[in-house]
């Protein structure tokens, strides 16, 4: 992987890394990331079960981690998809709007 595109890849997974939930567990452990989608146009889609579904720092966090990415050169655009958790579709509403 070259170029912007690769670049792109490299910051997200930099960023990814060096994250944590508000309870102490990785961003990347795989009970927590579901999955990560870059397309070439620089719009980053994730997927993610929050560690504690009824917490509201977790909510608090996932805002801040998509501002966090947003930002990020390359970055055009970052949407959270909360899957396996009761009501995703409102934690995925309330962290992208």
């Amino acid at each position: 992987m070259s170029g912007p595109s690769g670049e792109v890849h490299r910051t997200v997974a930099r960023t990814l890394r060096k994250r944590g939930d508000p309870h102490g567990k990785p961003i990347t452990d795989p009970s927590i990331l579901k999955g990560v989608e870059i397309d070439g146009s620089g719009i980053v889609e994730l997927w993610i079960r929050p560690s504690n579904p009824h917490c509201p720092c977790c909510l608090d966090d996932l805002i801040d981690l998509r501002m966090e990415l947003k930002k990020q050169r390359g970055v055009r655009a970052c949407h959270i998809e909360i899957v396996g958790v009761p009501q995703s579709d409102r934690w995925t509403a309330a962290i992208n709007e």
